[in-house]
């Protein structure tokens, strides 16, 4: 998995490259919106870092390096169960 373009959606297919080791950059405007602005699969080196930010489409008032604690999948429980709706129970 490759950084990726400022701004891109990720697809179902991207998520199943994202781990604990996954680190994701995102900046953060003065009025509290995020935008990833690039992710990679190790930890990345300060200067990939600042490359990503220097290339980014805007300025941002700050950027946060993360790493996931929890990965939850959209379409069911963290166990990868699908949930079960009330009327199924």
């Amino acid at each position: 998995m490759n950084a990726r373009l400022e701004g891109r959606a990720m697809s179902s297919y991207d998520m199943r490259d994202v781990d604990y080791k996954t680190h994701i950059l995102i900046g953060r405007t003065p009025a509290g919106d995020m935008t990833v602005i690039g992710e990679w699969p190790h930890v990345p080196r300060q200067s990939e870092v600042q490359q990503r930010i220097d290339g980014a489409r805007q300025r941002y008032t700050v950027y946060l390096l993360c790493t996931p604690t929890s990965i939850i999948p959209a379409d069911g429980n963290a166990d990868g169960t699908r949930q079960r709706g009330p009327s199924s129970r």
